[in-house]
């Protein structure tokens, strides 16, 4: 019987171990292709690359046949279900994720979810798939590519086989009628009974994204977020309780009459 196509993408690069994870989680049960960004493009959110050439170059990393591009993983999902892929996809995959991409803020800059909603975009269902990572411990991660040591590998692994069993679920449910994103995010800490639980973006503010420095202002991650509205079962407050969360992001509303 043949494997159902996925088509996997990421903001993190072609290198990520937690990339690495996904794929092979992935590959028991689909056809993957591999159609990823060449370094980190994380916080880019749905940014297209305009003016200058886009260049794709054959892959088979990760026992998987695909693509390097040097654009932004909505550029990698759009080239290759347009011009690259040679049938379409019966779903699109983009992670994991180094990081949680919970709440609407982060959720509307993230490039892993952009991935995912290009895929929506064009029809198609799609998934999301970040990993929270042990507070003060990100940016050590994210410089190794998520080889950061057993514990957070052994983390990595079984998230992204959890997730992998989501992505079957949705591709057996059938094509869905309505643009929507799947948006995992599993925790850093995971209760003993952890599972995968129904949730809604968390609202809230990040303030600030720039601090100074010598040369100017840099990118740098509030610690407080000011909650405009609180929900018991929202994204936030499930990874603090140690469970996966899972949010349904519905993009046919919005042509709703």
């Amino acid at each position: 019987m043949t494997r159902p196509i996925a088509l996997v993408t990421n903001d993190d690069g072609v290198d990520s171990f937690f990339f690495e994870v996904l794929v092979e989680a992935l590959l028991p049960d689909f056809a993957v292709r591999l159609a990823v960004p060449a370094g980190e493009q994380s916080w880019i959110g749905r940014a297209v690359t305009r003016h200058r050439a886009l260049h794709a170059e054959a892959t088979t990393r990760y026992g998987a046949p695909g693509w390097v591009i040097d654009g932004t993983p909505t550029d990698c999902v759009n080239l290759a279900l347009g011009r690259l892929l040679e049938a379409p996809p019966a779903v699109v995959v983009s992670g994991m994720n180094i990081g949680f991409n919970a709440t609407l803020p982060l959720i509307l800059g993230s490039g892993t979810v952009a991935g995912a909603v290009e895929g929506a975009l064009w029809g198609l269902p799609a998934v999301a798939v970040s990993q929270q990572i042990p507070h003060g411990h990100f940016e050590a991660v994210r410089k190794a590519d998520g080889r950061a040591g057993p514990e957070i590998e052994a983390l990595a692994r079984r998230s992204a086989a959890m997730a992998a069993g989501v992505v079957r679920t949705v591709v057996d449910a059938g094509a869905a009628a309505d643009l929507t994103v799947h948006n995992l995010n599993f925790p850093a800490h995971p209760a003993e009974d952890l599972r995968v639980e129904r949730t809604r973006p968390a609202l809230v503010a990040l303030g600030c994204l720039f601090a100074p420095r010598d040369d100017g202002y840099r990118f740098s991650m509030p610690l407080r977020r000011k909650v405009l509205a609180e929900h018991a079962n929202d994204d936030l407050a499930c990874l603090l309780r140690g469970q996966a969360s899972h949010s349904v992001i519905d993009l046919s509303i919005y042509g709703a009459a």
